[in-house]
C-alpha cells in the first residue's frame, strides 16, 4: 500500500503561554489557529537539501539506538519516517514536477488538436518508493512533526553529546552576529471588517517579542507576547471606515520580563 502525504499535522504554535510570571501577562495572539509545528533552525531551508537531510538522519540513527536507549520499534519507525521523506522530497516531487508539462500538453491536444488517432491521457509512473523497514509498509501523516519530536527527545537523553548531535545533524549552526533587539516587517491583509496586520519577527533565539502599537491619539499599548511569527493585528478600526496609521515597536521578551532595545518604530496604514 503506497503511504500518503499531507500537512495535517496537529502540533499546536499558537498562543504564548510561557514561564510563570503574574507581572507580565502573557496576551494570546486570537488570529493564529492553524496548528502546525514550527520547523527547527538544524533543517535545511530549502527543499534540495532536504532530501540529503533525511537520507543522512535514517542511517546514523540506528548507530545510536542503544546509547540513547531508543527501542527497536521507535528507530525503525523513524527511519521509516525519514526515507520516505527524502522520498516525497526528492524523487517523487520532481517525478511529478516533470510529468506536469505532458498533461498541459495533454490538454491542449484535448481540448484543440487534431488527427485521427483517439485520445489518451499519458500515463504517469511514480518512482519506485524506498524499502522500509522490516514489518513497517506504510507511513502516517505528520512524519516531518515526529521527526521533530524525535530529535528533541534525542536531545533530552543523558548520554546525548555533540558529537551525536554533528553527526545526525541536528545541531543548529550558530548565529555569530549580535541581536540586541528584534527584526520585523508588516504586511496588511483582508480581513473581517478591515485589513489585519501580519506583523512578521525575528527573534533571534530568544523566548519571545512583545509587540507594542499605537494609533490615533492613543499611547503605546501592548497587543501581545509571541513566541511564533507572525503576530496578527485584527483590531477593527478606530472609525469605521475611516483609515488609521498604527505604528508598531518590538522588543524581546525572555524569564517572564522584556529586555533589550527597542525595533526602530514602523508604521503602516489600515484600511477597509
Amino acid at each position: 500500500m503506497m503511504p500518503r502525504w499531507n500537512d495535517g499535522s496537529t502540533w499546536n504554535s499558537g498562543a504564548l503561554w510561557g514561564p510563570a510570571a503574574p507581572a507580565s501577562p502573557l496576551i494570546p495572539n486570537p488570529k493564529r489557529n492553524k496548528r502546525t509545528m514550527k520547523r527547527q533552525p538544524y533543517y535545511p531551508k530549502l527543499m534540495p537539501q532536504q532530501p540529503e537531510w533525511h537520507h543522512n538522519f535514517a542511517s546514523k540513527l540506528p548507530g545510536y539506538a542503544t546509547a540513547l536507549g531508543l527501542d527497536t520499534a521507535e528507530v525503525n519507525a523513524a527511519v521509516a519516517d525519514n526515507l520516505l521523506l527524502a522520498y516525497a522530497l526528492g524523487d517523487w516531487i520532481t517525478n511529478v514536477r516533470n510529468f506536469a508539462p505532458s498533461c498541459t500538453s495533454a490538454l491542449e491536444d484535448l481540448t484543440g488538436g487534431n488527427g485521427s488517432e483517439p485520445f489518451a491521457f499519458p500515463a504517469y509512473a511514480a518512482p519506485t518508493p524506498p524499502a522500509l523497514p522490516s514489518g513497517i509498509t506504510e507511513v502516517a501523516p505528520g512524519a516531518l512533526d515526529r521527526t521533530f519530536l524525535l530529535v528533541k527527545e534525542i536531545k533530552g537523553k543523558k548520554a546525548y553529546n555533540e558529537t551525536m548531535g554533528l553527526d545526525l545533524r541536528v545541531v543548529e549552526e550558530e548565529d555569530a552576529a549580535e541581536h540586541p533587539r528584534p527584526e520585523f516587517a508588516l504586511k496588511t491583509e483582508a480581513g473581517d471588517g478591515c485589513h489585519c496586520v501580519k506583523v512578521r519577527f525575528k527573534k533571534f533565539g530568544h523566548y519571545a517579542v512583545a509587540v507594542y502599537s499605537k494609533r490615533g491619539s492613543g499611547g503605546w499599548e501592548l497587543l501581545g507576547i509571541d513566541s511564533s511569527s507572525p503576530y496578527e493585528d485584527d483590531r477593527p478600526l478606530l472609525v469605521a471606515g475611516q483609515p488609521e496609521i498604527r505604528e508598531y515597536k518590538l522588543r524581546f521578551w525572555d524569564a517572564g520580563e522584556e529586555n533589550g532595545d527597542w525595533t526602530d518604530v514602523a508604521s503602516i496604514t489600515v484600511s477597509l
